[in-house]
Formats: structure tokens, C-alpha cells, sequence
């Protein structure tokens, strides 16, 4: 982190113009209206803490690929959305860690939340290469992972997102995506990959074969990117016009099995030094004596859905037996408040976006998100408040703040 620089950025680059200026320039690159709260600055990341985040994000990857680990989280796929032809990998995941405090005055990642899905990867390109242009901060400020230039960030999307198919034979699809507040993202997507977003509902089957309307006639879908929650799906009860389980002749991009496999139900059985201690509710034999000192997440929900941040052990007890496979209690991380704005210290959750094709042998970082705010929860919908909400990285050298 660079708290020098953090506070040359709020006291004498940013103006209330120059923000109105960065929101109107970002709605008017990614072709839509931004739903939430878009926070006036990026995070600034020292080059050495990237690395950092690269090999912490890469090491947890690659420990929900082992043969243990998938032997494990079998159950953790229910049955009815059990989709065939899963790959020994995901295509798509992102890591989320908070930044703490270390000894020394040094900063220090703790895992916060995984998953074996796809994010904001076009949104979060724009938000961090209208930061740079807008605030006029200049080149020495990168805002991809592994160091990435623009064209071969893109290029590993296009192969990620569309295989070997034209942008029309494929689809991104999510409940009602015109409503989403991550349409964004998929009008990005559409501007830089060609690839449209559809309601998953609309589709159609014949056959084997999955069909979407375009330009008034039906036409065959060869690969699907994945932006469906189950969860949603379940909410609203989406009738599908097929079952998950069917041997359907269609890509995933990346495939829906993963979204459960590599999720909370992944935390009790990680080990890396960035990982808190983690139970799952059905494995304890006895409750914590402090149970506030742990937060209880659902295995699967999103957006911080259900998640009690200080139970107590009568509330814990009251959870019945048949539904305690289903919670993880993890130990409550210390957040530090390392993000100077002018009107409180913020903290923040920096997300690593990887991306895995086929023949590499390891997962690569591509891109960050980041959430900062003083509420105790970092979603946005928790933050929405001045000089908080949804940002991005830029990444410098160390003592980059001498240089400004």
C-alpha cells in the first residue's frame, strides 16, 4: 500500500470536477448507466505488494485443484445442478483479500472470499484506464496483474470468453441482465468482444442444442459465458428451458460446477498464511468459547447475502442440525484502515481476477477490483457514501510518491 501517495491523490489531484468528469467519461465508455457507487479514487499498490497479491491469489488457486481437494468438495456440487464434462480446473476465479496490519508497520492479506467465476473484467479495465487518463497520473501507473499490456489482456479474454467461436454463436447469460447492476460489465464486454448478454431464461432447446433470438430468428448457441447465480435463479424461480444436468452439445466458458466447488465451501480446507481460520458448522464438535470473534457465511449466497458478522453461540445453536453443513464460521479478519481520504481512513478488499486456459500450467492474474469504505461490511451496498464504494488498483513503483 501507498498511504503517501494515497493522500497526494485527495488533497491535490482530485477535484469534485475532475470526479464528475471520470463518471461521466466512465458511463460513456462502457455504455451504460453506472447503478452503484463509484469511489472517487483508485487504490494505489506498490509493484512489490502486486506480487504479493499474484502469488498469494495463484498459491490458494492451485490448492482447489488437487486431486484431495476435488475428491472433497464433490459434495459441495447439489445434485440438480450437477453440469457434465467438467474441467480439472476453472477457467475463470477471483480471490479476495483484505489488507491488514503486520508487525513492523507492514501490510498484510487475509483471504476474505474465493470463487470459481468469472467478474468484472471488462468494467474493471475501464475504471482503472480512465483513472490513469482522467486524473492525469501518467504512465509510470499500471492497472493490469502480470504486468500485462493492454492488447494482451483483451487477447486472453477473447480466447477465454469466446474459445475458437465468432462473437455471434456466443452468449453471456444471467437472470434479466438488463437489470443487473454489473451491466456495465457486459456492455464493455459487448463494445470490446462482440458478445451479448441475454436473459438465461429466454433461451430456447431443440434437441441437444441450446438457441438464442437474434435479429428476429433463432440461432445456435456453441459457447456460453456463465454469469448465472444459482442463488438468483432460485429467488426469483427461473423456469430454464433445460435441466444443468443434460448432456447439452455447448461450451462453458467457464463451467458452472466451479462456482460451487471453489467457493466458501472451499475455506475450512485451505492452508496458506493469508487463510483465517475456518470451520464448517457441521465438522465442530463444540462452539468457539468468543463465537464473535468469528463471522457465519453461508456456503453459497453473493453480495455478503446472509452473513452475520458477530453470532453469538445461542445463535449458533439455534441453527438446526440438518441446515450446520451449510454455514462456514470463519475467523473475523482485523481490517486496517490504510486508505487516506478527507473524510476518514477507509479499508478495503483488493480482488485478484485470474484466468486459466487450458494449456497453461497454472492460473494467471489479470486484473483487480477493489472496495473500500468505513462500513464493516466492504460490498458496495454496505458503502454507499462519499469517497467509498467500487475502485480499482494502480500499481508503482516503491516511493512513487517522491516522484509526483
Amino acid at each position: 500500500m501507498l498511504p503517501a501517495v494515497q493522500r497526494w491523490f485527495a488533497e491535490q489531484v482530485y477535484t469534485p470536477e475532475r470526479y464528475e468528469r471520470f463518471r461521466a467519461a466512465l458511463e460513456q465508455e462502457v455504455r451504460c448507466r453506472i447503478e452503484f457507487r463509484v469511489c472517487e479514487c483508485p487504490i494505489f499498490v506498490s509493484q512489490s505488494f502486486r506480487q504479493t497479491l499474484e502469488r498469494a491469489a495463484q498459491e490458494i488457486v492451485l490448492q482447489c485443484t488437487t486431486q484431495e481437494y476435488r475428491r472433497l468438495s464433490e459434495e459441495a456440487i447439489p445434485a440438480p445442478y450437477r453440469v457434465p464434462q467438467e474441467p480439472d480446473r476453472p477457467l475463470f476465479s477471483v480471490v479476495d483479500f483484505a489488507v491488514v496490519g503486520e508487525p513492523e508497520g507492514k501490510w498484510g492479506l487475509r483471504l476474505i472470499e474465493l470463487q470459481g467465476f468469472p467478474s468484472l473484467f471488462g468494467y474493471q479495465y475501464f475504471y482503472a484506464r480512465l483513472a490513469r487518463e482522467i486524473y492525469e497520473l501518467g504512465e509510470q501507473w499500471g492497472y493490469t496483474f502480470s504486468g500485462l499490456s493492454d492488447e494482451a489482456y483483451w487477447n486472453i479474454l477473447q480466447r477465454a470468453i469466446l474459445g475458437d467461436h465468432a462473437p455471434e454463436e456466443v452468449v453471456l447469460v444471467d437472470y434479466h441482465p438488463e437489470q443487473q447492476k454489473t451491466r456495465p460489465d457486459f456492455t464493455a464486454l459487448e463494445r470490446q468482444l462482440g458478445i451479448e448478454a441475454v436473459h438465461i431464461g429466454s433461451l430456447r432447446k431443440q434437441g441437444n442444442r441450446l438457441y438464442r433470438r437474434r435479429c428476429g430468428r433463432w440461432v445456435p448457441i456453441r459457447r456460453i459465458f456463465n454469469r448465472a447465480i444459482v442463488d438468483e435463479l432460485e429467488e426469483h424461480k427461473v423456469r430454464l428451458p433445460f435441466r444443468w444436468t443434460e448432456e447439452l452439445d455447448v461450451e462453458w466458458a467457464g463451467h458452472p460446477n466451479w462456482y460451487f466447488r471453489m467457493s466458501k465451501f472451499a475455506l475450512p480446507y485451505l492452508r496458506h498464511p493469508t487463510v483465517p481460520r475456518a470451520y464448517r458448522l457441521s465438522e465442530l464438535s463444540e462452539l468457539p468459547e468468543h463465537a464473535d470473534g468469528y463471522v457465519l457465511k453461508p456456503l453459497f449466497s453473493f453480495a455478503g447475502k446472509g452473513v452475520i458478522l458477530q453470532p453469538t453461540r445461542e445463535y449458533l445453536e439455534m441453527i438446526p442440525e440438518a441446515e450446520r453443513p451449510f454455514y462456514v464460521l470463519q475467523e473475523r479478519v482485523p481490517y486496517a484502515p490504510c486508505v487516506y481520504t478527507p473524510v476518514g481512513m477507509n479499508h478495503v478488499e483488493l480482488r485478484v481476477m485470474l484466468v486459466w486456459l487450458p494449456e497453461w500450467e497454472e492460473p494467471c492474474p489479470v486484473m483487480s477490483l477493489a472496495r473500500t469504505g468505513r462500513a464493516a461490511m466492504m460490498g458496495v451496498r454496505y458503502n454507499d457514501m462519499p469517497w467509498a464504494g467500487s475502485s480499482g488498483c494502480l500499481f508503482g513503483e516503491e516511493g512513487a510518491e517522491g516522484k509526483l
